[in-house]
């Protein structure tokens, strides 16, 4: 629940400027779109510091209208204007987490073979350690819940909902007009549409914030908290290593022989999960100890275990090491406007996370190749893939039709073998089309990290003017690069629906209306362009978030957990982005953040 506050209160005090054009969204989630035509988490596992053990555990995070109508630009105008912005808080949340926590114990006992008498010792230094560190973060927290509750009270005041109801309306019914005069714009001229009108709406509260001295007023905000972070990280790095050398303190020689190996099981179980890139996050210990795989198999695999755990170490290290020390110059960039500055140092951020999603790759590529060509091999390249690359690897809305139809009772063994041999056809088609998404993904999300970073501290350093500038430019045609893998994935997208549409013919109409409703089914094909007025619609739109934006919200909202949006469950969407906006106005809200302890075995590794 603290860290569910935590994540609530940060989000109050840096984005509560953004609810500027994110409140219209607010009106769109209290009410229906009018009718227009809307972490992965990574589980630690890993071996032992007796390097025999493949499964020790891993405390790891569980890290609108139709035809392009406005609800669906607003959603997408959000995510997109908030993509940069969300990127950015992603570090500080993290920063605030504590580097030692209750449910570590146990590890350090059991790793390190501690005795009765060292692990009442290390109870005693853990209370020491959690109430100077409980103080200070609740200190920061504090403040910034403060200065968020100040900020949206000037945001959201009833005069300023007002005002952005009266925007609303305003450009919904020169919408009308201009349509009812010269006939329905395309999707392209809509986007344009829309973007130059909120960002003509952003512009004209800028220059009133700045003439009534509100952006002055925010700018000293945004000052004092990037001040007091600064602080904490240092004052956080203190208490951790006098954790460290306390603990060190109490263990014999042969224990003090053995930190080495648990320092890099810590590094590994509580890093590993905060990466940004794709492929980042893959603990392969993991991963092959989830397959079982059988005693003659997972021989020819590891004498590779120790090569690996000493380079994703060092990768790691370099990583966190320059993470730590950046986030400060980071402050000084938001405080002096340095974007160019700035830029370098998400740059350099950006290669050190590709440099461990490399080391993955590599023994990905080396763990499978000694398994050879095998059923083994084939599995344990999928598990990989999908762990690290789930945004392209994970099952598809076409991959859980297929699957269902394949579980009808009564089906004709002719027609099971016509929808296999379609289904394999179907996966056949695909492969190429990950492979190629993979490609664009190793060179896109990195150049992604620094846009997302150079954006945000643009917009911070700008005070209102950049908030609601970077908010506006979010949306469709605003000055955001498009994402390049969308073009690949709606191609993708594309053969699904052929391959649906195949599968349709197999069954009879009442089989067909018994599979679960997902993309191009239930009335929503030719919806492609639009918002998330549909299943269609929606599918898209999570395809855009971040992997762990996405997982999050799955998780609260895809309740049958069947993978996609289904009608029954577009309420609970309607609902959970109330809850976000409130909690960006200051209000209650629990459930936010990223969710703590271990699942199977201490891994919390995510379906």
């Amino acid at each position: 629940m603290r860290r569910a506050r935590l994540s609530v209160s940060l989000r109050s005090a840096v984005l509560a400027a953004a609810a500027l054009v994110a409140s219209e969204s607010l009106v769109l989630a209290q009410a229906e779109p009018p009718s227009g035509g809307q972490g992965q988490g990574q589980g630690g596992g890993g071996r032992g510091t007796g390097g025999g053990d493949r499964a020790n555990g891993g405390g790891g995070r569980g890290n609108g209208g139709g035809r392009g109508g406005f609800g669906g630009g607003m959603g997408r105008g959000m995510m997109g204007g908030m993509g940069g912005m969300g990127r950015g808080m992603q570090d500080v949340r993290e920063a605030l987490e504590a580097d030692f926590q209750r449910r570590d114990i146990p590890l350090f006992v059991r790793q390190l073979n501690l005795t009765e008498d060292q692990s009442t010792v290390l109870e005693t230094i853990f209370v020491d350690y959690e109430g100077q560190y409980q103080p200070e973060v609740e200190s920061i927290t504090s403040s910034m819940a403060e200065i968020g509750r100040s900020m949206g009270q000037v945001f959201m005041a009833p005069e300023r909902q007002q005002a952005m109801r009266d925007t609303w309306e305003s450009i919904q019914k020169e919408l009308q007009d201009a349509e009812a005069a010269n006939g329905p714009m395309d999707e392209e001229t809509r986007r344009t549409f829309f973007r130059e009108r909120m960002q003509k709406a952003a512009q004209k509260f800028a220059a009133e914030a700045q003439t009534s001295g509100l952006d002055a007023e925010i700018k000293a905000a945004m000052g004092q908290m990037l001040e007091k972070m600064e602080a904490f990280i240092s004052r956080k790095e203190v208490l951790r290593q006098g954790f460290v050398d306390g603990m060190k303190a109490v263990l014999d020689d042969d224990q003090l022989s053995q930190w080495p190996a648990f320092d890099r099981f810590l590094v590994r179980e509580k890093t590993l999960p905060r990466g940004r890139v794709s492929g980042e996050n893959v603990n392969l210990f993991f991963v092959v100890d989830e397959l079982r795989l059988p005693p003659d198999q997972f021989a020819k695999i590891e004498p590779l275990f120790n090569d690996y755990e000493g380079r994703l170490h060092t990768a790691l290290t370099a990583r966190n090491d320059y993470l730590a020390q950046s986030m400060p110059q980071l402050f000084k960039s938001v405080q002096s406007g340095d974007v160019d500055g700035a830029g370098r140092i998400f740059r350099r951020q950006a290669e050190l996370r590709s440099s461990v999603r490399d080391v993955n790759e590599e023994f990905r590529t080396a763990m499978v190749g000694a398994l050879g060509e095998g059923e083994w091999a084939q599995q344990l390249d999928k598990a990989i893939l999908t762990s690290g690359w789930d945004r392209i690897y994970r099952q598809t809305s076409t991959d859980r039709l297929f699957e269902e139809a394949l579980k009808i009772e009564g089906l004709d063994a002719t027609v099971v073998s016509a929808i296999a041999e379609l289904y394999g056809s179907y996966r056949q088609e695909i492969t190429p089309f990950n492979a190629r998404l993979k490609d664009i993904a190793r060179t896109s999300e990195p150049d992604q990290i620094v846009r997302d970073g150079e954006r945000f501290v643009a917009a911070m350093s700008q005070g209102i003017s950049g908030m609601v500038g970077n908010m506006a430019n979010g949306f469709p045609g605003g000055n955001q690069a498009e994402d390049p893998m969308r073009r690949t994935m709606d191609e993708r997208n594309t053969i699904g629906e052929t391959y649906e549409e195949r599968l349709k013919a197999l069954l009879t109409p009442e089989q067909w209306e018994a599979l679960p409703k997902g993309r191009g089914r239930g009335g929503d094909r030719g919806n492609a362009g639009g918002g998330f007025g549909g299943p269609g619609g929606m599918d898209r739109m999570l395809e855009r978030l971040p992997e762990e934006q996405r997982k999050q919200f799955m998780d609260r909202v895809d309740t049958n957990k069947n993978g996609t949006i289904d009608e029954d469950e577009r309420q609970g969407v309607r609902d959970y982005m109330r809850e976000q906006f409130q909690n960006m106005r200051g209000g209650n809200a629990g459930g936010g953040g990223n969710a703590g302890g271990g699942g199977r075995r201490g891994g919390g590794n995510d379906a």
